[in-house]
């Protein structure tokens, strides 16, 4: 049951934190030209921070399911059972973990900022 309640609160916080980020940004990016040193520095951490939340999550969900790709292949193999769906629910937990402490990472710090 563990694994399932994982899923929902990670999911829980990006969606309910991705919103306040994104209108956070807007609001510094909505600066007349100019924009400040803070708000260019800004926009490049979220470049940077998408890249490195997606290759996180990329190698995760790789190193997750490489026992399982090592396996010899059988209809007995991927039939779903109890066992195959907390091993896909850990996987998904495991690849949605950077994107969640990204965002909780970035409300905390855009709080701050005004």
């Amino acid at each position: 049951m563990v694994p399932w309640h994982t899923f929902w609160t990670r999911s829980m916080h990006i969606g309910n934190g991705a919103p306040e980020v994104i209108s956070r940004r807007l609001q510094l990016m909505a600066a007349p030209w100019p924009w400040p040193a803070t708000t260019v520095l800004e926009s490049q951490r979220m470049v940077w921070e998408k890249m490195l939340a997606g290759s996180q999550a990329w190698w995760s969900t790789w190193f997750a399911l490489w026992p399982t790709l090592l396996q010899p292949w059988s209809a007995t193999t991927w039939r779903p059972n109890q066992r195959h769906t907390t091993q896909w629910v850990r996987t998904a937990n495991q690849a949605l973990l950077p994107y969640s402490s990204t965002v909780n990472a970035n409300v905390k710090r855009l709080r701050r900022v005004r």
